[in-house]
């Protein structure tokens, strides 16, 4: 799990180190405020090779990707000093360092070995094993739920995976009942021919229903239950997770977010734009004997970006407008 994050002139942020990272962690923050520049960095903390596919996963594709998109990963102004982001987990620490060009130089300087792990025209990124400190060898599987709802047939596929796993259709099942304690049984149907596959639920019917006459809530923490069981990711990064839902469904993905974070030894982190979504957070987590849920609140200065981590009481006074958190 992640405990720490540390990030010195990465994309918008000339300084920004957050601690006491929970199992559970919403970030909110109005737009502009460094969620989404948040989510990379919390991508390369956990997997720094994946940093190849990172201009495809969070923001719109234009053009050449070197000049559009990696050479913006340094803040402006910030092509001599270079950037770096440091992250401790359970595990140990990691040190990245990210430059424009390539200057062996500083890469040696960085630390008593140094890997590199990406390079193009306008950026090179390697990793360094600093004196005295734990290094992090393995990387932690990270599970990224996108803005949009996933297509009928990637989501047939998505569940038929998690089926597939020691107990995963169990685990589903018992899952989605911590929402709707109707939900009995979820299976693939082979429909007919002209239909293809469809996701069908037993919640005490005639018959099993198609998953589209189902609620937005259990609809989306299925597609979220997929990819984890599927997948069995240690980190979940998921985009405007309130996106698509009523606010009334709110509390029923939490609750079984809440579930699936202490269940499987997932940690979470979910942008959010809406009040009603930190508040359904708030109180599927204070129904629980352990509240593991943190708010990354993002904010600008004159510097740029910068956030801190409040805890439970810090949440409850939010909600009450004793802390504003535009």
């Amino acid at each position: 799990m992640l405990t720490e994050l540390e990030l010195n002139n990465f994309r918008g942020f000339r300084s920004l180190k957050l601690t006491e990272l929970k199992p559970v962690n919403l970030i909110v923050g109005s737009n502009n405020s460094g969620k989404t520049s948040l989510l990379e960095a919390l991508l390369l903390a956990a997997d720094p090779k994946r940093i190849q596919q990172l201009y495809t996963l969070f923001r719109p594709q234009q053009g050449d990707s070197a000049l559009r998109y990696y050479r913006w990963l340094l803040r402006d102004g910030a092509s001599e000093t270079g950037a770096s982001l440091r992250a401790q987990t359970d595990t140990g620490r990691l040190d990245l360092f990210f430059l424009r060009s390539p200057d062996q130089t500083k890469i040696a300087a960085a630390g008593q070995r140094a890997e590199v792990f990406f390079q193009c025209e306008h950026l090179v990124a390697w990793r360094a094993v600093v004196a005295g400190t734990k290094a992090r060898d393995q990387r932690l599987r990270t599970t990224i739920i996108p803005v949009s709802y996933r297509d009928s047939g990637l989501l047939v596929t998505l569940v038929g995976k998690s089926n597939r796993k020691q107990s995963g259709e169990e685990t589903m099942q018992r899952l989605l009942a911590k929402v709707d304690p109707r939900i009995k049984k979820v299976r693939i149907d082979p429909g007919e021919q002209q239909e293809g596959n469809q996701i069908i639920l037993d919640v005490g019917l005639s018959e099993l229903i198609p998953l589209s006459q189902i609620g937005q809530g259990v609809f989306r923490l299925l597609t979220i239950l997929a990819e984890v069981i599927g997948d069995q990711p240690e980190l979940i990064l998921v985009d405007e997770i309130e996106n698509g839902l009523h606010h009334s469904a709110m509390q029923d993905v939490w609750t079984g977010l809440a579930e699936v974070a202490a269940t499987l030894g997932v940690q979470i982190f979910a942008t959010t734009h809406s009040h009603e979504c930190l508040e359904a957070a708030h109180a599927a987590f204070a129904a629980r004997s352990d509240y593991g849920l943190g708010v990354i609140q993002m904010f600008r200065t004159e510097t740029g970006p910068q956030g801190r981590v409040l805890d439970r009481p810090l949440i409850e006074a939010a909600l009450k407008g004793e802390i504003d958190l535009r």
